[in-house]
């Protein structure tokens, strides 16, 4: 099975259809064909019931999993997948019309005016769709359709009237130019879009007569250069650019008409080299040929060989080492200044959440007199800050002074201060004025998603249970089951007394609970909440918090009210919050602290304070009842996490008298006859011992 990262283009009988978008690195087109298709469409070829898989294109394509190197698409007038980085031959794929296309598949056509077409969505793989809203202007064309990796913007590269292009977002169009405008130089759906893997945020956007490079996802384009020739942008006069290919670690390879063979290292300038051999001469460059880096970034020539009798793909593989080509160069290029130049970040990924930090660290040995320095670079500087220190390491056996450049990361105060996650940043570590030279001294990046961590949940913290008082046992509380009366819980969850219409029977289940905490019921109680990121504990919560009961019990109240919580506005209150269920109802997307002046006017100061927190005096007071209750925590402060924490655990409240059967009265009236009888048996008892003493 092909991994997740791969983003799919085949042709089937007239539909084309896209999977794996999430991260898709090579940049198809998809279209709504028109009666007859345009030219270097392909046609499906069936084999009796199934369809033999072909790109769109006339030229050849690969794609690459940059999750795993050993897997990778060939596309072309057969599509071809491999697990073993092409060195095994392969029987190329076959559609057999019964498959589940599991992804989201767009619909639209390339080359149109927006008002003059409608965008389709499918979650299902193609089965069934629906209209995609694209905010538009009737004199702008459509060019595609992209999602930017660091923004997570879904955008459209557009052409206006004055036949520039630049992207636009899709949500927000009145506003939404996200990049520079930058002439066509030449028909639009010949523009193609690159993602770099690895250096997410990092875009290629060619055309035969055209090559920019973008390091913040779109924001700014500018021209590639040829190294020695700064002023001369590639391609060059009468030349157009054939193939454009890259790498993870930010390598780039260009293909021109003439032969020319060009290389660089994508960073803080957009400079390749031209290599001696001319590709034309020495490979060819035919349609069924296709370009790649391999895992050591040399450039690899892909060429098909069909074989029938056998019905497989076999491949020919044809090299060209970079280094090598780097010393034969015309223009001369230095030897690199760096001996070391390397991070315990690099390809990482990492979370970072509300209030947290990240500390990166970096190894950089220059050689004597070296002009290079590293500098930290961001796709998104909005959201994320750094500081970095550079500091002497120590030296070398050869002399050489070492250093280590120690890197802080954190959020942003917007995005501190914003509730939604803010998705993914890549921060890139790389040479000031690095030179091509420098082949196997790669950019450092990490990739920093501004999210909420995947383990990171909270936990009831747990001093004293029932199990550690001696008031059940783990054997007792599986098979344990316990009957709230209908007097004190709502069955639709809305906390309203007298609405239920009988008891209700719950079996206990320890193994979601374990052994529920021990409250006496005459103490207002407080539950204390532990952070924790997987397995390691980060801090005790001292956000603000709220409770309510699973089954809708309601026979507990709060200590404070509006006014001994100093509340300047009237505060919620799960009455006014609920909707559907209490978990959706009272959550960090809603909530406002009545600490909030521009809250609404304290109307009614003796109101309930329902939220609590460590750092207020308010807790809850429960009735006079024994029993179990099973209450579920949400915290609703929404500066405290991006995620959303709530857990649910059980308290066994005790020590409260056993309800009275009899009226006051009755009661009152007993215990009066009970004590005039003792008084008089009493007395009797007196009266008996005195008469025998005057007898004697």
């Amino acid at each position: 099975m092909l991994h997740k990262c791969v983003k799919i283009i085949i042709f089937l009988s007239t539909t084309l259809v896209f999977t794996g978008l999430a991260y898709s690195f090579y940049s198809g087109k998809l279209a709504l064909p028109e009666a007859a298709p345009p030219v270097g469409w392909q046609t499906s070829v069936k084999q009796g019931n199934s369809v033999l898989l072909q790109f769109y294109k006339n030229e050849a394509a690969i794609v690459l999993d940059h999750c795993n190197t050993q897997k990778a698409l060939y596309m072309g007038t057969m599509i071809v997948y491999t697990d073993t980085a092409f060195m095994d031959g392969s029987e190329p794929l076959v559609y057999h019309g019964n498959e589940e296309l599991n992804s989201l598949v767009l619909l639209y056509k390339i080359g149109s005016l927006f008002g003059e077409q409608e965008v389709y969505v499918s979650y299902d793989g193609g089965f069934t769709y629906t209209i995609f809203y694209v905010a538009s202007t009737t004199m702008q064309i459509l060019g595609g359709i992209y999602r930017l990796p660091v923004s997570g913007n879904t955008v459209a590269l557009v052409q206006d009237e004055q036949y520039n292009f630049y992207f636009r977002n899709t949500e927000n169009w009145a506003t939404s130019q996200l990049s520079e405008s930058f002439p066509l130089r030449d028909p639009l759906y010949m523009l193609e879009v690159i993602l770099v893997a690895g250096l997410r945020g990092h875009l290629i956007v060619w055309s035969p007569q055209m090559l920019l490079y973008s390091p913040h996802d779109g924001t700014v384009l500018v021209p590639v250069s040829e190294f020695g020739h700064e002023d001369s942008a590639v391609p060059p006069p009468d030349v157009i650019v054939k193939r454009v290919t890259t790498a993870g670690n930010g390598a780039i390879a260009v293909v021109t008409s003439d032969g020319g063979l060009y290389y660089g290292r994508l960073g803080l300038k957009a400079v390749v080299v031209k290599f001696p051999t001319n590709i034309l001469e020495k490979f060819g460059l035919y349609p069924d040929r296709v370009m790649y880096f391999d895992e050591y970034t040399d450039l690899v020539f892909l060429e098909p060989m069909f074989d029938q009798h056998e019905n497989r793909v076999n491949f020919r593989h044809s090299h060209v080492h970079v280094q090598q080509q780097l010393t034969q160069t015309s223009a001369p290029v230095i030897s690199c200044p760096v001996e070391r130049f390397s991070g315990d970040f690099d390809g990482k990924l990492f979370y970072i959440d509300k209030g947290d930090s990240l500390k990166l660290s970096l190894d950089y040995v220059p050689t004597p007199n070296c002009p290079f320095f590293p500098v930290v670079t961001l796709t998104n500087a909005d959201a994320l800050h750094t500081e970095e220190l550079i500091v002497m390491d120590g030296t070398t056996p050869d002399g050489y002074k070492t250093f280590i450049m120690k890197i802080g990361v954190k959020l942003s105060t917007a995005a501190e201060a914003d509730i939604e996650e803010k998705g993914l940043v890549t921060i890139s570590v790389d040479l000031m004025e690095r030179e091509v030279s420098c082949n196997n001294v790669n950019p450092q990046k990490v990739h920093v998603m501004m999210a909420c961590p995947p383990g990171k949940h909270i936990r009831v913290m747990r001093n004293s249970t029932a199990c550690t008082r001696g008031t059940f046992t783990p054997e007792q509380l599986n098979n344990f089951t316990y009957t709230i009366p209908k007097e004190v819980y709502d069955p639709d969850l809305l906390f309203r007394p007298n609405k239920a219409e009988r008891d209700l029977t719950v079996k206990y289940s320890y193994f979601h609970h374990i052994c529920p905490l021990l409250v006496y019921y005459d103490m207002p109680w407080r539950p204390t909440f532990e952070l924790w990121d997987g397995d390691t504990f980060v801090e005790v919560v001292k956000a603000d918090f709220v409770m309510y009961e699973a089954h809708g019990m309601h026979n507990y109240k709060y200590l404070q009210t509006a006014k001994t919580a100093k509340c300047v506005s009237q505060p919620q209150d799960w009455i006014s919050m609920l909707q559907k269920t209490p978990y959706s109802a009272w959550s960090k997307q809603n909530y406002r602290s009545c600490k909030d002046y521009n809250g609404p006017p304290l109307t009614n100061p003796d109101a309930e304070y329902q939220v609590l927190s460590q750092n207020s005096r308010n807790k809850i007071v429960f009735s006079n009842y024994n029993g179990m209750y099973l209450f579920t925590a949400v915290v609703v402060d929404p500066h405290y996490s991006f995620c959303t924490l709530t857990t649910t655990f059980s308290v066994y409240v005790y020590g409260a008298f056993p309800k009275r059967i009899l009226p006051y009265g009755v009661l009152c009236a007993i215990f009066f006859a009970i004590l005039t009888a003792l008084l008089l048996i009493g007395y009797l008892r007196q009266q008996n011992i005195l008469t025998k003493v005057l007898r004697t």
